[in-house]
Order: structure tokens, then sequence, then C-alpha cells
């Protein structure tokens, strides 16, 4: 009976090493103690914001806990979908399939309604290093953006931006007419940007991309010039109309499980969130930088740029409905401070020379 006891109580431990997705493993005195963890994402490394979470936050984390503590993290990466798939994200790290995770918020619409703020401002800032001064100062001003993750025992730890958002095409676009009835695919989020115009909008993501407008399922994409070149979009599409739909700040989230991160030394928990908070603006440079090369490339390809001018991109924002004080209306009506966040990001944005082409919390 003895011995029975000592082999089922052998399983039990084996299951629980298994099942528990982040290990603390004890070292003798001359080695680090090793912290496990595991962070993932539906996207591959091909998208910009990925390849800068891995580059520099997963690298940054392991080698500054290596340096500062007595810890070792041996940090697993699960990109393009091989743990959790687009907007599988927050439930993954919710219940612990994941430790941590770079959240694309535009894919989680309804339980991250709040933090699509920034889609929800059409021709917002084209610089994404404003957007993400802005997102960062919202953040702090309202804390229903961060405590939201509670909700799904988590812990938010910083955001990273996206560039600004152009139309790219298969044939070109002078004018507003030139879209009519034409099929336009972008992430949930960003659809009502061409759902007043007379296009078709069709939701996609940039995993099925390429196919997608190989077999025609749609026309055109309202994407950011360096994944257009990562994903080599620009062979299909030959034509970009700069509209600066605009930046976001807010893209993806970095998150943490709240289990694990309660479990993890102090001193490690603080350089997570040194280098999370260091991320946010660096990544904007960086996709400063990407949208530049990837302009230059396009060029260099021989894919044509036309400026839409102002009065037309006018046109087009007066088309649209107010997407801006609908997403406030509908955030009240949740209990979120959706007017005030509102009203902050644009005075935010406009104290930094931010002009809208239209008054969206006015009319």
């Amino acid at each position: 009976m003895k011995r029975n006891g000592y082999f089922r109580l052998v399983i039990i431990l084996a299951l629980v090493t298994l099942l528990t997705s982040w290990t603390i493993e004890p070292a003798s005195a001359a080695t680090k103690t090793k912290i496990n963890l595991k962070i993932g994402s539906g996207h591959p490394l091909a998208t910009d914001w990925i390849r800068f979470t891995s580059d520099f936050y997963c690298k940054e984390i392991v080698k500054r806990i290596g340096e500062k503590t007595n810890y070792q993290l041996d940090l697993a990466e699960h990109w393009a979908g091989s743990v959790a798939k687009l907007g599988e994200e927050l439930a993954s790290v919710e219940i612990g399939i994941l430790d941590m995770a770079a959240i694309p918020v535009p894919f989680t619409p309804t339980k991250l309604f709040l933090h699509n703020y920034q889609y929800n401002i059409p021709f917002f800032t084209g610089d994404p290093r404003l957007a993400a001064r802005v997102n960062s100062k919202i953040y702090k001003e309202f804390p229903a953006l961060p405590n939201e993750f509670k909700k799904y025992n988590q812990i938010y730890l910083g955001s990273s931006s996206v560039g600004d958002y152009n139309l790219y095409t298969t044939f070109p676009v002078r004018s507003i007419a030139d879209v009519k009835g034409r099929k336009i695919a972008a992430a949930g989020a960003n659809l009502p940007w061409i759902s007043g115009v007379g296009a078709v909008p069709v939701q996609s993501s940039l995993n099925e991309a390429y196919t997608s407008v190989q077999t025609g399922v749609y026309e055109g994409w309202l994407l950011m010039a360096g994944s257009v070149v990562s994903f080599k979009l620009h062979e299909l599409f030959r034509y970009v109309t700069m509209m600066s739909f605009g930046a976001s700040g807010g893209l993806v989230a970095l998150t943490i499980n709240a289990k694990t991160w309660d479990k993890l030394p102090q001193e490690v928990r603080a350089i997570l969130q040194e280098v999370a908070n260091e991320y946010s603006m660096k990544q904007a440079d960086y996709m400063v930088e990407i949208s530049e090369k990837g302009f230059q490339t396009m060029k260099a390809s021989g894919v044509q740029i036309f400026q839409m001018p102002l009065e037309e991109k006018a046109k087009w924002a007066k088309m649209l409905i107010n997407q801006p004080k609908k997403f406030a209306k509908e955030a009240d009506a949740k209990g979120w401070p959706g007017t005030a966040i509102m009203k902050a990001t644009l005075a935010h944005a406009t104290a930094e020379g931010y002009v809208a082409p239209r008054k969206w919390m006015e009319e």
C-alpha cells in the first residue's frame, strides 16, 4: 500500500510539473535560480511589433535579470499562433497557458473595448511617437484602462504602437469615388474608417493577407508601411494612397498572468516593469524607422505613391459616422469613462500640434 501510495504521489507531482506554465527552479549556491516563463502572440515575428517585442523586450529582460539579480530567466517565445491564435492571447494568459502575451487589442474588440479608444479616432495623429506619449498619459490618468486586465487574471505592463495607416490597393485611388464598391480589408477596430465612403469593408488579418489578395478576396488594405514590406504585400499592392488615417499608441498590450506575477521575486518584477516602460517609447521610435524604410523599399520597387489632397481627406472624414462620439457613448453606457478618455486624448494630441479633420466630440 505504501509503495502504491508513493507511485501515485510521483505521478501527481509529474502532472503538476507538466501542467504548470511557469516554474522557479532552485539551484546550487554557485549558480543562479532559474525562472521559466512563456510569452506569445498570434502574430508572427514578421510583424514589426512582434519583432521588436522579441528583439528588445524579451532579450532585455533576460539580460537584466541575469546581470542584476540572483535569478536566470529562461523565456520561451511562442509567436505566430503556436500557442495562442489571434484573439486568443487574453484568454491564454488568463488561464495560464501563457505567462505573458503581446495582445493585439483590435482582435479582442469586445473584452478590450475600451483599449481600442485610439482606433476609434479616424485621422488621428500619424506619428506613432505622439500616439504613444498620449497613450501613456491616458493609462496613467484613467486607471480603468490598466485595471480592466485584472478582470482577466493579468497585470498590464505596457503598450506598443503601430505606424500610420494608409490605403494600399491593386488599383489607383485619387478620390473617394475610386473606392466605391471596392473590397477593402482592415482589422476589426479600423473597419469604420472605410464604412461610410462606399467601399466594401472586409475584416482580415496579416496572417492571411497575401493569399487573400492573390485570390481576390479583397483589393486593398488599410496598413502600415513596415507591415506591407514585411509581408511582401508591395508585390501585389502597386498603389499607395497617403491618407494618414492615423497611428495608434495602443496596438499591443503587454500583460502577465497575475498569479505568475505574485510568485515572482520583487527584483524580477521590477525589471519586467522597468523594461516595459522603456519598450513603449522605444518601440514607437522603431515604428517610425521601419515606416521610412518601408516607403524606400516600395519606391525602389516601382510602387506608385499618391498624396490624397487635404480637401478630399476632409470630405472623407465628414462622410464617416462620428466614431469618437459613438465610441465614447458606448463606453459610458458600459460604466467606463469613455467621453472623458476621448476628450483627454484629443486635448493631449492637440497640445502637441495635432489637427483633427472634424470637431469630433463637439458635434
